[in-house]
């Protein structure tokens, strides 16, 4: 599902590495009769990671089936951009790259952002895009996939789907239209029910623009706290990152895996530079 040009762009971190594609080779050619004496095989099953992975509490291990499972037990979530210097030289937006860490510092998603060129240009940060996150064994564990969403008032809503491999719908995060405060619902679409819903600052749902740099959004459901997004500049990293804090630690992986996607949504509209 990885676009080449897509992963070829993806940086090199000190946990998670990105395997080059294969350089381009002639097609085999035979000069005899061949049989064939297999049928092809059914699409192999998800490569576990090679070592268990330790929680933060130490309490028991982890080894996952599925790509988002490694959020299970985890208090927080830290996503950092990755910036490149040909868009400070040149101005022109380039696919944006991310690394999902661990509250100690471990990579546990590369995230890398497949749109054209020309919907860079031209529609700025409301472009539509495909979010692709490769976890430590370099398979696509989630996908997040954003329609063409224009205009700068928030009361036009938007919203993002989370896709896991093979292609199986996980939820999605819809905008609510208000004038007060930006509201966003998560829903389950495997049970088409409203999982949490994600509350802005007060005084700041007419205009995408009006949020401070430093904001937060609280995630609840059923008056009950769940969980939380930080987006505030780190001093010690002389960037802006966003940080997601589950405070209900009975949170499934299946949760946490939508919450994460509501936190990309909420970067792209409030905290890119255009629209």
């Amino acid at each position: 599902m990885l676009q080449n040009n897509a992963v070829r762009t993806l940086q090199y971190d000190s946990e998670i590495r990105v395997a080059q594609q294969p350089s381009p080779s002639e097609p085999r050619v035979y000069d005899s009769h061949i049989s064939i004496t297999s049928q092809p095989r059914p699409e192999a099953p998800r490569i576990p990671l090679p070592v268990p992975i330790p929680t933060v509490t130490g309490s028991r291990t982890l080894i996952p089936l599925s790509g988002y499972d490694c959020l299970a037990d985890l208090p927080s979530v830290h996503i950092e951009q990755t910036f490149e210097l040909n868009d400070a030289l040149t101005g022109v937006s380039s696919e944006n790259r991310y690394v999902v860490r661990s509250p100690l510092g471990d990579a546990i998603f590369a995230a890398s952002e497949s749109s054209t060129g020309k919907d860079r240009l031209v529609w700025g940060a409301g472009r539509p895009f495909q979010m692709h996150l490769l976890d430590k064994t370099h398979q696509e564990a989630l996908v997040f996939r954003r329609k063409l969403a224009l205009g700068s008032l928030c009361c036009q809503a938007k919203s993002l789907e989370i896709w896991i491999p093979p292609g199986n719908l996980l939820g999605k995060v819809v905008q609510s239209p208000t004038f007060m405060q930006p509201e966003f619902f998560i829903e389950d679409e495997s049970t088409r029910q409203l999982l949490f819903c994600v509350e802005g600052p007060v005084g700041s749902g007419l205009c995408c623009f009006c949020l401070p740099k430093d904001c937060y959004f609280k995630i609840h459901s059923g008056g009950n706290m769940r969980a939380s997004i930080d987006h505030k500049w780190m001093a010690s990293k002389s960037q802006y990152t966003t940080n997601i804090y589950f405070t209900d630690a009975k949170l499934t992986a299946k949760e946490r895996a939508l919450i994460l996607g509501s936190a990309f949504l909420l970067e792209y509209l409030f905290f890119q530079t255009r629209f």
